[in-house]
């Protein structure tokens, strides 16, 4: 007799307000138009809490369907002072920006109370925002776990 899989269940980590500058035209690819979309900065709340660092970028591609192919490496720097680099692919559907795309994230943690992110699997969603002149992405991060084995019947 088999055990069978556990269920997975999704834990929020983090919610991103991701400011970014006007995306730079890098032109024509064979996947789309490829933009480089400089990020400026950014608020990280939940278990993961801090800023997000200036000088990281999404390289995206813009897809003449219509999808957008997130591909965006950046840094956080956490209240405590711990840099951890997030590198985030997702594919955003659709023109209006009501659309949340959906990301698959890996986190680079050092060695010390993050550590434990280098082997999480996260997902996320996440949705462009413009306020206040300022361009921006909303990302909620989310790890995926596995709930306890269920309790065989007696």
């Amino acid at each position: 007799m088999t055990t069978p899989a556990p269920p997975l269940t999704l834990r929020p980590l983090a919610e991103l307000h991701v400011e970014i500058a006007e995306p730079i035209d890098a032109g024509r690819i064979r996947a789309g138009q490829r933009l480089i979309i400089p990020i400026t900065g950014g608020t990280v709340t939940g278990r993961i809490s801090g800023h997000v660092v200036p000088g990281g970028a999404d390289w995206a591609i813009a897809r003449d369907d219509g999808t957008t192919l997130v591909s965006a490496t950046y840094a956080l720097r956490t209240d405590d002072g711990v840099i951890l680099t997030v590198f985030n692919q997702g594919t955003l559907r659709g023109d209006d920006d009501a659309t949340p795309g959906i990301t698959a994230c890996r986190i680079e943690a050092p060695q010390g109370p993050y550590f434990w992110l280098n082997d999480v699997p996260i997902v996320g969603s996440l949705v462009p925002s413009r306020a206040d002149d300022t361009m921006g992405v909303d990302l909620a991060f989310y790890t995926v776990e596995a709930a306890a084995p269920p309790t065989p019947a007696e």
